[in-house]
């Protein structure tokens, strides 16, 4: 969604069209999916289940 309001704004950042908004956004995804990915290795490397 962050791309898509990138691709779609109008003007720069302090335009009031979310262009920081939706560069955040698109870095913070980023992020979240490394730190998944990784958790998810991990978790079934380990070969226990989570919470039990």
């Amino acid at each position: 969604m962050g791309t898509l309001n990138l691709a779609l704004a109008d003007g720069g950042p302090g335009t009031g069209n979310g262009v920081i908004g939706g560069a955040m956004a698109v870095v913070l995804g980023l992020i979240a999916t490394a730190l998944g990915r990784q958790a998810l290795a991990r978790s079934r490397r380990s070969g226990q289940s989570v919470g039990v």
